[in-house]
């Protein structure tokens, strides 16, 4: 009989299936459940948690899920974190010392999607909000979705950024997407954001291949080209401080 039973518990464990959560914590809600034979991408590392979390997607028959998983124990993790090891300790070729001006012409940042026309618009608080060329060096717009934890939270690690590079020339924005502007309304009163943010009406989003639920973020340079996209708050910062050497 022990014979028989124990490997059908070997084979029960060994197909237990995986949360894939909203966000890094453990009471985070699942929204889908995964095996570890699934086409598993992970995207990047998440900074800052107290237990190691990375955003993944993965395909399955349904369709793409986008999430997190909490914890290293997965191979495809471990690969990962053996790669981005390695990485790391490449050497770098040392740079020759070149003039500051002449520095700033050889390293532009090249544009990574279709440039951010003018756009005006209506905050939730009622003011006009317009976003146009030239009214800064470095733009910050946000996609984001009033409903999700995560993208709540992910806007709210973004202000650091915010705070930091606002009295350089950094200007903000939050454009939020939502079925319901009072509930919007609350959420921002309850978060104390920083940045002017405005209904997104027109789906504007779906342009730039935002994913609102995360949270993601166009920076601008000071023409409104589109020289990032991430939702990673510490690639943001990254882009805004070389943006900003840059002027």
């Amino acid at each position: 009989m022990r014979i028989l039973v124990l490997p059908v518990l070997f084979a029960a464990g060994a197909s237990a299936s995986i949360p894939v959560r909203d966000a890094c914590s453990e009471d985070a809600s699942v929204v889908a459940n995964i095996q570890e034979t699934d086409a598993i991408q992970i995207r990047h590392a998440v900074s800052g948690e107290s237990v190691p979390c990375y955003a993944v997607s993965v395909m399955q028959a349904s369709g793409e899920v986008r999430g997190f998983l909490i914890g290293s124990t997965l191979p495809v993790v471990q690969e990962f974190e053996r790669r981005r090891a390695l990485e790391s300790r490449v050497p770098l070729a040392e740079a020759p010392a070149v003039a500051s001006e002449e520095k700033k012409r050889m390293a532009p940042m090249t544009p990574v999607g279709p440039p951010f026309g003018t756009w005006s618009g209506q905050a939730v608080n009622g003011r006009r909000v317009q976003i146009a060329p030239g009214s800064a060096p470095v733009t910050l717009v946000t996609f984001w979705s009033a409903e999700s934890g995560a993208a709540r939270r992910y806007v709210k690690r973004l202000m650091a950024t915010e705070s930091e590079f606002g009295g350089k020339g950094l200007k903000s924005y939050g454009l939020v997407e939502t079925g319901n502007a009072t509930r919007a309304g609350y959420f921002l009163d309850d978060l104390g954001l920083i940045a002017p943010q405005a209904i997104d009406r027109q789906g504007l989003g779906a342009k730039y291949k935002a994913d609102p639920v995360q949270g993601t973020t166009l920076v601008l340079d000071r023409s409104n080209q589109v020289v990032a996209i991430s939702s990673n708050p510490v690639e943001i910062r990254a882009a805004v401080a070389r943006l900003l050497s840059l002027e």
